[in-house]
């Protein structure tokens, strides 16, 4: 018999001393892959979250529950911050949020002049909130003050394929540079 073995033909004979000659190589093979498979544990679910900006807008996706993701992005000159869900049905934008963060941030009204925001979204379950909410939650800095406010992303149903818009939940602000968190109002 002729086997392939280490890249070198080998020729063998054909008794019960050959066969073993010539398997123990694949046994072998076999017994490492199940100790290693033993020793792999799994992962666990892995989300990538992205972020990025510019001098003008930061942008950053969150994903709102198991299967979507929302993209969220912050217009540094009017404070706006807006958000856009895709439709898996449809794969049109199908849901749409918007909450201007500068009053939540403590700016006054012609007050901006070259603002600073850095937008990251995290990943949190909120026990108990007043309306469903995404396990998502979005973060907004101001990159002057270090002021942060932190938002919830309500989740709604459609109504028979119509889009959906919604505001922003303001959870709460902490401010490291003069005073701890605040609510949003107060």
């Amino acid at each position: 018999m002729r086997y392939l073995l280490g890249g070198a033909l080998k020729v063998v004979g054909s008794g019960t001393g050959a066969w073993r000659e010539a398997a123990w190589p694949l046994v072998a093979a076999i017994a490492v892959g199940v100790a290693v498979a033993g020793w792999m544990r799994p992962v666990g679910h892995v989300q990538a979250l992205t972020s990025l900006a510019d001098n003008a807008f930061a942008v950053c996706t969150v994903p709102l529950d198991g299967t979507n993701e929302g993209v969220f992005i912050l217009d540094f000159e009017t404070g706006d911050l807006s958000g856009a869900v895709l439709n898996p049905a449809t794969g049109r934008f199908g849901a749409a949020y918007k909450h201007n963060i500068l009053a939540d941030l403590g700016f006054k009204p012609g007050q901006l002049k070259n603002p600073r925001f850095l937008l990251v979204s995290g990943v949190i379950e909120l026990r108990q909130p007043a309306v469903p909410v995404a396990s998502s939650v979005l973060y907004v800095t101001d990159s002057t003050t270090g002021a942060t406010a932190v938002y919830g992303i309500p989740l709604n149903a459609p109504q028979a394929g119509q889009p959906i818009a919604s505001k922003l939940l303001p959870l709460d602000i902490a401010k490291p540079r003069g005073g701890g968190p605040a609510r949003p109002g107060r």
